[in-house]
């Protein structure tokens, strides 16, 4: 079962009225337009928020709906400006600050004009026996050889060699990813109802596409200037955790752990005899962060009898653990809003790492384990800026990304992510290219960690540690292990 929609008559017959010649345009070009609308509700549904959601709507980039919206009446109208502006809208956006030219994303619910049927993917499967369910999952209909033949239509498109160019592709457990959709319908999962819907219609898309090709997932390679891998479409990354699990079946991760904070104590030494005379330590100069890398359970629990006046628990540990994580990337260590580089009002992203508790946050900004951990991460993110301020090679790739983006200067934070991403990226490689090297297969790739079909053996592991400790400096380079 899958989403489809349809206009009312009377839709049509205003597009006729205006545009009666040539015979049967209008109808075309309606139909047009409404397989584009359906095809971008569709792939809404993969990551809908909980906004759209609330309001039965659907997050789709204007752009898109608008640019690839067919013509009328020799190319003067595009069908979705004349609908729009003649009372005989399908869909109108609900967030108004979105339009063609921000070109953020819009959120549109269906107006009267449009019929939408078979939105709610769980509700329907909610309602088969088990044996029903079963069935359904194992069948794949033409409608879905369409819609991923539509899908796939790029890489079909390749050669070979552009294939394995411009593509990742991962093999697909179907088997596991079957279990682990009965395992939502049955409620025998921890996600909530946004979440289970969501990740419904996820898991859904990798099983067709898995059943069409045979086992594979093809996820086209999307190379950001910051220094990441993306990758477009359904993707190891697009999909929750959880999902990537199942559907990647019996494997093992492999993280870099605090990557972030083991590349910026990298230049601690060079920072700290810069800075001051030689009184204390590396260790002493930066005690805070190496807590944080030596000892992170001491750090944690600290940090949460402060902020919880309580002993640890895992979603305590979690939580502080987003928290960290937000402040490596730049989040502000404040209460409210602030003043950015550029001159822009904004408010500190931890209200949402503490489900926009102020209690919560402003004890956690009083922590002074945390004031210490970062004062000392800005002090080694001032001098990493400042060393690579001289890096020509740096400074035209950063200009060439400020003109593209058409910004006025990045602001320090943005000038460390773009570092630090660069850095785990040739750091993760390093570890993938000795993966591969023992023989081990590669499933996934997901920023800071490697997803690979075998565990890595003990000394190997320790082996590959050393290697990038001691080509790339970062000494406190480590990997988590977690099987799938």
């Amino acid at each position: 079962m899958m989403l489809t929609i349809e206009y009312v008559p009377s839709v049509l017959a205003a597009l006729e009225a205006a545009f009666p010649t040539p015979p049967n345009r209008a109808k075309q070009q309606l139909d047009k337009y409404l397989a584009l609308l359906e095809r971008l509700m569709r792939l809404s549904q993969l990551n809908r928020s909980v906004f759209a959601r609330r309001f039965d709507a659907y997050d789709i980039p204007l752009t898109k709906l608008i640019n690839g919206s067919p013509t009328i009446n020799n190319k003067k109208w595009r069908v979705h400006e004349w609908l729009g502006k003649h009372g005989h809208a399908l869909v109108e956006n609900i967030n108004k600050s979105a339009n063609n030219i921000t070109k953020e994303i819009a959120v549109l619910k269906p107006t009267a004009n449009l019929i939408v049927k078979n939105e709610n993917l769980l509700k329907y499967l909610h309602s088969l026996t088990v044996l029903e369910l079963d069935a359904y999952l194992s069948s794949l209909t033409q409608d879905w050889r369409d819609v991923i033949a539509d899908y796939q239509s790029h890489y079909n498109s390749l050669s070979a060699k552009d294939r394995k160019l411009q593509y990742f592709t991962t093999p697909v457990d179907v088997d596991a990813l079957k279990r682990y959709m009965t395992s939502i319908v049955q409620g025998a999962t921890a996600l909530n109802k946004y979440q289970q819907e969501n990740s419904i219609v996820q898991a859904e898309y990798v099983l067709r596409i898995a059943q069409v090709t045979n086992g594979l997932l093809h996820q086209k390679i999307d190379k950001k200037a910051f220094g990441r891998t993306y990758y477009e479409g359904v993707s190891v990354l697009s999909t929750r955790k959880e999902l990537r699990m199942a559907f990647l079946g019996s494997s093992w991760e492999y993280d870099c752990k605090s990557c972030s904070t083991a590349w910026k104590m990298s230049f601690a030494a060079e920072c700290d005899a810069k800075n001051k005379s030689r009184k204390k330590n590396v260790r002493h100069t930066f005690a805070a962060i190496t807590q944080y890398l030596e000892d992170k359970d001491s750090f944690f629990d600290s940090v949460i009898l402060e902020v919880y006046n309580s002993l640890p628990t895992q979603d305590y540990k979690d939580t502080i653990k987003k928290a960290m994580t937000a402040l490596g990337f730049g989040a502000k260590l404040s209460m409210g809003t602030w003043r950015s580089d550029t001159g822009e009002d904004s408010q500190s992203s931890l209200f949402a790492v503490f489900d926009r508790n102020a209690a919560m946050l402003k004890r956690f900004v009083e922590c002074d384990l945390v004031k210490r951990f970062n004062s000392e991460q800005q002090t080694l993110n001032k001098f990493i800026v400042a060393k690579f301020s001289g890096d020509a090679v740096w400074q035209a790739e950063m200009t060439a990304e400020q003109q593209r983006k058409k910004v006025k200067q990045f602001s320090s934070a943005q000038k460390i992510v773009w570092l630090y991403q660069h850095a785990e990226t040739i750091m993760m490689d390093m570890v993938r290219a000795e993966v591969k090297k023992s023989g081990n297969t590669v499933l996934a790739n997901v920023h800071d960690a490697v997803v690979v079909r075998n565990q890595i053996p003990t000394k190997l592991l320790a082996k590959i540690e050393l290697k990038v400790q001691q080509r790339t400096g970062v000494d406190y380079f480590r990997l988590g292990e977690t099987e799938y």
